[in-house]
């Protein structure tokens, strides 16, 4: 048995027990099943965003002439190839035991193979941005640049992911023989689906600004470019999160207002499901109101625990934002046919 048989087989048998335990622990299974989402999709956006990240502190870098920007691009491209690399390798690992049968004329499976290459692109553009480092200092916007396509490539990667999963979903339905891709991938306007890809670029930022502040946090004892450095760059991610989330906050106001409208009509729209409602837009607004208090503070690194408590209600959100996302919802006609 060689090495990669070997490694093949531990992972099998941790697999093996992790489905063991699922079964006698229920709850611990529920618990795995969304951080098994959440985790994911929260690095895969954050990965793609900070692709942005990355190259408009470069170029702020340039315009600004300041060297903590320059500095910060870079600590923000390494946590980004992390994160890439990271996805491959486990979204790899993952395909390789969940797959038991491969068919190459399969929809489902040509898709899941695209969106891995779509991943694998963006994490080789990603590298080479970050390798190119010392090469392209003295040609910033070319490199600003490749940052720029990682970033675009990362959102397709992103996009790509997405609809494997929606996809996976509606081949899981009861109804399944009856859907058409127009069904899954363009369905009626207002729908959950519409509603979350209006807020997905916002989020995507967002979410890169989150992992990015904490990451410099993290960064601090390895990295020491002194205090001043990340007095500036702290405040400077935290605000980038802020106004992400803003805008993302905005939209998902639109959205719930279309959502409470609608059933308001339909008389589906209770006071309770109104304070739920309520509550949860404030909760949503957490956040923000975190990161502005570590944006205009002048002892950032003071502020862990609150970045920490920002990033996770920010992974949080992933769950209702994938639900929405895969959601399917049929036509009236289909709706009215099947029952």
């Amino acid at each position: 048995m060689n090495f990669f048989q070997e490694i093949a087989a531990t992972l099998a048998t941790w697999m093996d027990a992790l489905r063991h335990f699922g079964q006698m622990f229920p709850l611990a299974r529920m618990g795995l099943e969304v951080l098994s989402v959440v985790l994911p999709l929260a690095a895969l956006l954050a990965f793609a965003g900070l692709g942005f990240m990355s190259a408009a502190a470069r170029a702020l870098a340039v315009t600004r002439k300041r060297a903590s920007y320059e500095k910060c691009a870079r600590q923000l491209a390494l946590l980004s190839l992390l994160l890439g690399w990271l996805l491959l390798i486990c979204s790899r690992v993952w395909l390789f035991f969940s797959q038991d049968s491969y068919t190459p004329d399969s929809l489902p499976d040509f898709m899941v193979e695209m969106s891995w290459v779509m991943l694998g692109l963006a994490v080789l553009i990603n590298s080479l941005y970050f390798s190119l480092w010392k090469f392209l200092l003295k040609m910033p916007m070319l490199h600003v640049g490749v940052g720029v396509v990682s970033g675009i490539q990362g959102v397709i990667a992103s996009a790509s992911a997405l609809a494997v999963s929606r996809l996976v979903t509606a081949l899981a339905r009861p109804d399944a023989d009856q859907l058409t891709l127009g069904n899954i991938y363009v369905p009626g306007f207002g729908t959950p689906f519409w509603c979350a890809l209006f807020w997905s670029l916002p989020l995507m930022l967002a979410v890169a600004g989150a992992f990015g502040a904490f990451w410099l946090v993290l960064r601090r004892k390895y990295d020491d470019f002194g205090r001043d450095h990340y007095n500036t760059m702290l405040p400077w991610c935290a605000a980038w999160a802020r106004n992400a989330w803003a805008v993302f906050w905005v939209v998902l106001l639109a959205s719930s207002v279309f959502d409470v409208q609608r059933g308001w009509q339909s008389d589906a729209f209770t006071a309770i499901d109104a304070v739920k409602k309520s509550a949860e837009m404030l909760l949503w607004l957490v956040p923000a109101l975190l990161w502005a208090v570590v944006a205009r503070s002048a002892a950032p690194l003071r502020h862990k625990f609150t970045l920490l408590a920002a990033l996770l209600l920010t992974i949080a959100v992933m769950l209702p934002f994938y639900t929405d996302m895969t959601e399917i919802t049929l036509p009236a006609s289909m709706t009215g046919a099947a029952d």
